[in-house]
């Protein structure tokens, strides 16, 4: 019905996302719902903490025969975390569980692993490079390949390689081109 939506639309409004849930899974009533939103609106404003006011207003409703049974277990529930937590409804990301020891030990083992892991690729990277770097070397000992080079406008390396290469023992042909590009260069 429109008064349904206007009343959802007011609470939105406040910003009362557990009310709503609260409604929405018939733990309390809209009109409770509403009672309570305006008894923190007008709490504001006046600078009470509203927690007294919010007490009176489940006594009526349970009075009323709004609320009953354990729906005033609920809605006192609602209430206190409403107070503790604010109206807004936590994010998932929010809502952590308790930490045991047994998922501690889960996340240290993970982590290990995952630490294992890029240790392994570290070396094998390392590995690689090596070997490139070393055929590279063996590459630019032979003249007619760095003439080649030359005759192709690649007498050039990035600056990382030439240095690698350089660094290993330069038993390369003194007057192979290992000179490293300018800083801004493309490769």
């Amino acid at each position: 019905s429109p008064k349904y939506v206007k009343d959802i639309v007011f609470l939105l409004d406040q910003g009362e996302e557990r009310l709503i849930e609260g409604v929405q899974r018939g733990t309390i009533p809209l009109t409770t719902a509403l009672e309570i939103a305006r008894a923190n609106e007008n709490a504001s404003t006046s600078g009470d903490d509203g927690q007294a006011n919010l007490g009176d207003l489940l006594q009526e409703a349970y009075e009323n025969g709004q609320l009953k049974g354990r729906q005033i277990i609920e809605a006192k529930r609602l209430i206190e975390k409403r107070l503790e937590h604010g109206p807004a409804s936590p994010n998932r990301d929010q809502i952590k569980p308790p930490t045991s020891s047994y998922s501690l030990v889960r996340t240290y083992q993970r982590e290990v692993e995952r630490q294992r892991k890029m240790v392994l690729k570290a070396e094998h990277a390392h590995q690689r490079l090596l070997l490139v770097v070393q055929g590279l070397k063996k590459l630019f000992a032979d003249e007619h390949f760095v003439n080649l080079l030359r005759a192709e406008g690649l007498d050039t390396l990035p600056k990382y390689l030439a240095e690698r290469i350089n660094t290993l023992g330069s038993t390369a042909n003194p007057m192979t081109p290992i000179t490293p590009e300018p800083e801004g260069a493309a490769t």
